[in-house]
Order: structure tokens, then sequence, then C-alpha cells
């Protein structure tokens, strides 16, 4: 997800928290990076569930004590940062780096640059070691200029550094609530976002994508942008909710959400093909008070061609695009590309990625030729399954809890305690 802000200097929220399944590529011409791709399908209970569960249906109320979720994974999340480089900056009072071995071998005061030698790492000007190497520093580092508290493990591949944050889960959680929500949000819908964020994290945990990382730092999966400068209304949310996650089936939920439904969220089915019981359409009448509830983007002929070229059509001055299918909620399944006697239909959430998150704000859209261009008229923001964040934001300004927050855009979800 990205923060954005509007020309009036009003911010954009474009939820992410969406990827394809555990250890799955994505599917050619399928959802695209940190904008959806199909949660996994939902595991049948591993054991009887306790009496005491049972007794509870989706949402227990605040009076109840929450059941328990044993796998509570609460080792550090390793978070691959954003961007591989030959170069990278590391600062701290004391910086300390260890061989793969645990042998300490190098060690400097205030900052030190990494580089990449082909597969290992020069350290400074003149010693190079093998990889990876892990690095810290007593109050913690700046990697990249983002402050990071525990330490990074860096390794080198084809000439380029790979960094791994190793980040305490509930530091992570209030990092990542503070980039993707507005702090002017309701503490309730923060604290939703905050259960969410952490669900989708521990889940990542169980079944990470790379043996080296659990989770991305960008839109892939949850913005985190490191730890320092998080305000307190956003680790209060986290604190509130501290190790509750949302669990299905005896398994944790795929706790997916977006910025902006624009009046109906979406299933998981039609926006990724795979059905999962607590991911379906719902009315939400909500969010009314977002700034991208509405919103138009004019695409001109050039840009047409640049997107229609990058989706494997090589377009003139005849292009044109048009919707070939919708959802069973109105969104754009398929956009049909046509040029020179060329057409070819492509997944509509892989045009939207090719043109840009930013301008294609969702897929509840439909596109006008005007002049020498497009114009894309639509509603929302997001691939709209799951947690609409702007309609959490009005149900909690309307008096509703986070739990009934939760209970609504998942259904059937029941909340429980997975860390001490």
């Amino acid at each position: 997800m990205l923060l954005l802000f509007s020309s009036g200097g009003g911010l954009l929220l474009a939820g992410c928290a969406a990827m394809p399944p555990r250890g799955e590529p994505p599917s050619a011409g399928g959802p695209p990076p940190g904008e959806g791709g199909p949660p996994p399908a939902p595991a049948g209970p591993k054991a009887p569930l306790p009496r005491e569960t049972a007794r509870v249906a989706k949402i227990p109320p605040a009076a109840l004590p929450l059941p328990r979720y044993d796998k509570s994974g609460m080792r550090p999340v390793r978070v691959l940062l954003a961007g591989r480089r030959k170069d990278l900056s590391v600062e701290g009072e004391a910086v300390r780096a260890w061989n793969a071995a645990g042998n300490l071998v190098a060690e400097d005061g205030g900052a030190v640059t990494l580089s990449a030698r082909g597969e290992r790492i020069r350290w400074g000007g003149e010693k190079v070691f093998d990889s990876p190497l892990d690095i810290a520093s007593p109050s913690g580092l700046q990697v990249g200029g983002k402050h990071l508290p525990g330490r990074v493990r860096v390794a080198a591949k084809q000439g380029q550094l790979h960094a791994v944050a190793f980040v305490p889960l509930e530091e992570y959680v209030a990092a990542v609530v503070s980039r993707e929500a507005s702090p002017s949000f309701h503490p309730e819908a923060l604290s939703a976002l905050a259960v969410a964020v952490r669900t989708y994290v521990l889940q990542a945990m169980e079944k990470p994508r790379h043996p080296a990382h659990d989770v991305e730092s960008g839109v892939e999966d949850q913005v985190f942008e490191g730890t320092d400068n998080v305000p307190d209304v956003f680790r209060k949310a986290a604190e509130a909710t501290r190790g509750e996650v949302l669990t299905f089936g005896g398994s944790l939920a795929r706790t997916v959400y977006h910025s902006t439904c624009g009046g109906r969220t979406e299933t998981a089915k039609d926006a990724w093909g795979t059905d999962v019981p607590y991911l379906r359409s719902l009315v939400c009448d909500d969010c009314l008070d977002s700034p991208v509830r509405k919103w138009q983007y004019r695409m001109t002929r050039k840009e047409g061609r640049r997107v229609a070229l990058a989706l494997g059509v090589r377009a003139d001055e005849d292009l044109r695009l048009e919707i070939a299918g919708r959802s069973s909620t109105g969104r754009a399944s398929r956009i049909r590309i046509a040029s020179g006697g060329v057409s070819r239909e492509t997944a509509a959430a892989a045009f939207r990625r090719a043109a840009g998150y930013a301008h294609v704000r969702s897929l509840k859209m439909e596109i006008v030729p005007v002049g020498n261009g497009w114009l894309f008229v639509g509603q929302g923001y997001g691939h709209g399954v799951g947690m609409c964040q702007w309609g959490a934001n009005g149900m909690a300004k309307n008096g509703k809890g986070y739990r009934e927050i939760l209970a609504r855009y998942y259904p059937g979800a029941l909340l429980a305690r997975g860390g001490p």
C-alpha cells in the first residue's frame, strides 16, 4: 500500500496486504504484486476446537475471553527491505558484523558503506567477506535512512545487495499501521487494521514465500518503512490489540484489506479465482468520506500505447481499449486491447498494474474514449477484497468497535489471542 496525497492535500490510502498463495508464483496475466493475489484456500480444523471456542460465534463480545491460537510465531518478522542495490549505507553507534558461523568479523563506529562484489560483501574500503553478514548496533541501525530496531542480514547475489530486517512483531504492526492508515482515523478503525496487519504477517511467517524472508516491505505485502517516527496513535492501536489475530477453521485467516471499496467489496473468487468463505462481497455504505470514493484519470494515446506494449500489443494510432468482461460486483475482469487488426484480451488486474495503481485506482470503472485518449471513471481504491479501510473508519465514527468492524468484513472469522 502507498500513502498518497491529493492535489487538495488530502490523504489517500491505497490499501494492500494481498499476495499470491505462499510458495506459488503469480500465474501469467494474474493479479499484480501488492494489489491482490489469491489467498490460500482455508484449511479445515486440525483438531476439534475447545468447547469455549465452539460457543463463541464469529467475533466474541469484548466481555468474553478470547480463545488461544497456539502457533503465535513470536520470533522477529523477517522483512525484505525494498530495492536491490550495489551499495548500502549502514549507521549506528557501534556497527558490528558477524559471519554465517557466528564469528564477529568487523566493527565500525558511526557509519559504514557495504558494497557487493559478486557473491561477496565489501565492508568499507578494504575488507571483503563471504555472504551473508548479520549486522547490528546496540541502539538499532539506520539502513538506507530508515531506523531498524534489530539486526539486519545482508546478502550479496549477482553483484547486488539484499537486506532483510529482523523486526519485533508488535513494532512491525505499529509501523505498518502508520503507513497503511491516516492518523486522523478513529482509534477503533486503527485497532481493526492492527489485527488485520498482525494476522497477515503471522500467516506469512507460518508459510514464508522465501527461505530468507517472510514479507517484503512494499506493496507486495504491507508497507514497512522503519520503526521511527511512528505516532502514538498507531502504537496504541497495536498495544490495544496485542497478540490478537483472526482465525477461520482453526487456521489464521487471510486478512487482506484495501483503501476504499466504492460501495461494494469484491469476492476473493472474482478477484483471484479462489473462493474464500469469509472474503465475499458485501454492500458498504460507510466509506462515503473517502477522497477516492469517486475518481477520474485521463490517459493519453501515448500512454495507452506504452501500456499496450507492456502487455504484448504493439499499438498504432488506431489503438482501442475497452472492458471485455466484468465480475459479479461490476468490476472489470478483462480488458480488450486492439490495434492494427490485432486484438488481445488481458486480465484487468494486469492492465491496472501496467497503467499504474495511482492512475487506475480500482477496477470498478468505465473506459470512455475522449479526444486523443481515454477517460477512466471509477469508484474506490485498491483490489476491493476484505476490509475497506475507509468503511472501517466510517463504522467506527458511527459507534462501532473494532470487533464489530472485523466481524463485518471477515464474516465467520474468530478473534483469538496468538501471543503473550
